[in-house]
């Protein structure tokens, strides 16, 4: 189900169902545009023939902001519509961590990367260079964020290193400052790569 928004606007909002700390989407036009062409979402197959999308928090946290999500409180359409602050709380009760993840998740949307879930153990998103498919293309930097009060342990960091090592990708580490603002380290190098472009042809896929 959609609803037009405003004139201004041309996009449709989607109405999406809550399940735990996912979001669940069904409508076929979306599932086109969110994940076929912006790369958002985990697609999942009910029947052969029936597709359905389930964002995770930080995707959620995007398409509200953009204002394209309807998901009513209770999964009931007969209470309020989730704004984003509440959405944001909602999610943070499942992970504490959530703001600062969406912060980094969302600065590197905005300078062109596509961004996908990681492979766990602290690292976080995989970042695939511009213009890249998600579904037939390698990912080329591993993020792994650090939050303020948890600092790294010179183990977990080995161990990461040698899994980016060994699928061939750059390890970074992002962090969030008091302004909110994402700081980004190149592990392999030590220096800082905030606000400055990732240099893409360093590493292969």
């Amino acid at each position: 189900m959609t609803e037009k928004l405003n004139d201004k606007a041309e996009k449709t909002q989607v109405e999406g169902i809550i399940k735990e700390d996912r979001v669940i989407i069904s409508d076929p036009d979306a599932i086109q545009e969110f994940y076929y062409n912006s790369y958002i979402g985990e697609l999942e197959r009910e029947e052969p023939d029936t597709e359905r999308l389930s964002l995770n928090s930080v995707e959620v946290l995007l398409l509200s902001e953009r204002k394209r999500l309807l998901i009513y409180i209770d999964n009931d359409k007969k209470k309020d519509i989730y704004d984003f602050e509440n959405l944001l709380i909602y999610f943070s009760h499942y992970d504490d961590k959530l703001w600062h993840k969406y912060v980094i998740y969302m600065d590197l949307r905005k300078r062109g990367y596509l961004v996908r879930s990681g492979y766990g153990e602290g690292i976080e998103f995989r970042v695939y260079k511009r213009g890249a498919n998600f579904e037939t293309d390698s990912a080329r930097y591993l993020i792994y964020p650090v939050f303020e009060g948890s600092p790294i342990e010179l183990r977990d960091l080995d161990k990461i290193s040698r899994v980016a090592l060994s699928s061939r990708k750059d390890l970074i580490v992002a962090t969030v400052d008091r302004l909110s603002r994402p700081i980004y380290y190149s592990v392999n190098k030590f220096e800082i790569i905030n606000n400055v472009e990732i240099n893409e042809e360093d590493y292969a896929r």
